[in-house]
């Protein structure tokens, strides 16, 4: 029994969570620059001029009479309201946040078209190139998040070879072109079925949503840590997503904890962020603050993910040699 307990002892233990994100704040306030990426993106959404698609909302506005003829007076007047501040406030230029692979944005999110300096510029696209300016603003996006993952990586990990920039942002935008197929062509069938289960009645489309709600987010969880081996690992596309799905299979309840707390953190300061009017000066404080803590988040995830990388190779070692050991008694 001693004998047992002593080469249980040997199984190494998971990374910590606290010390990777003590870790991952540290990297970014000794090279603090680095927050100016994302930050130089949210000062332009905040008072730069805005892109308008009247188009995208037409639609929804010509539905509004029969949803009066059909809805309830104060559901309609809801939705009334939401799509008017959303023709009013919309900024096609939020389309360049993309997920994951971007630039980290709390300006994506706001639908005021106000700024310290007044009502800010708008220029209204016509229906014909709106599809046009998603597409290039998309691609755009790709290409700073990935400028701006390899570079946070790079500070996180210390990192001094490694692949070029251009192979490195050639397999992120291949690994987003991916993931963009891969949804496109998942969403037809699971709207399919999620209407299919509405003709039931609610109670099957809600079972159906919960049904669902587990593997989509393990799904989301794999698509997401799938653009960390290009960054952390060096890897190129398709190995970094098979790390992903490894890392989920071995790893999942301390990656999750992980998760979990990069989410509270970060959505919980995102809420002091945005209390700030948009036509207050502060609000560049807050942009300040969002652009440090959800740069040293991913800094902190960066070295969570190699950490816990080394400890699957290590524990599936030791598990390989206690394995042999057990074959020779």
């Amino acid at each position: 029994m001693e004998s047992q307990t002593s080469e249980l002892a040997k199984l190494p233990p998971p990374p910590r969570v606290i010390q990777a994100l003590i870790n991952g704040f540290n990297a970014i306030a000794s090279s603090v620059v680095i927050i100016l990426i994302p930050a130089s993106v949210d000062f332009f959404l905040w008072l730069g001029p805005r892109i308008k698609a009247d188009a995208l909302i037409a639609p929804f506005m010509e539905i509004l009479p029969q949803l009066q003829a059909q809805a309830p007076a104060d559901q309609v007047q809801l939705f009334t309201q939401l799509m008017l501040d959303l023709k009013n406030g919309m900024n096609l230029f939020w389309v360049f946040r993309t997920f994951p692979l971007g630039i980290f944005s709390l300006m994506s999110t706001s639908i005021s078209p106000d700024s310290p300096f007044g009502l800010r510029t708008a220029f209204n696209l016509p229906g014909w190139s709106v599809l046009l300016g998603i597409l290039v603003l998309t691609f755009l996006g790709w290409l700073g998040g990935g400028f701006y993952f390899r570079t946070v990586s790079r500070i996180a990990l210390k990192l001094h070879e490694g692949p070029g920039l251009s192979w490195t942002l050639f397999q992120g935008i291949l690994l987003s072109l991916f993931w963009f197929i891969f949804f496109m062509i998942a969403t037809i069938p699971l709207l399919i079925v999620l209407g299919l289960m509405n003709l039931l009645g609610s109670f099957f489309s809600t079972l159906m949503l919960v049904v669902l709600a587990v593997p989509a987010v393990w799904m989301l969880l794999v698509i997401y840590y799938s653009f960390y081996g290009i960054f952390a690992l060096g890897q190129n596309a398709l190995a970094s997503t098979k790390s992903s799905f490894r890392i989920l299979r071995y790893g999942l309840p301390p990656l999750g904890w992980f998760t979990i707390l990069t989410l509270l953190i970060s959505q919980g300061m995102d809420l002091l962020w945005r209390s700030a009017p948009t036509n207050s000066w502060m609000m560049g404080i807050g942009i300040l603050g969002h652009a440090f803590v959800s740069t040293s988040l991913l800094s902190a995830g960066f070295i969570y993910f190699r950490d816990l990388n080394i400890w699957i190779e290590s524990t599936l070692s030791w598990i390989d040699n206690q394995k042999k050991s057990t074959v020779q008694v």
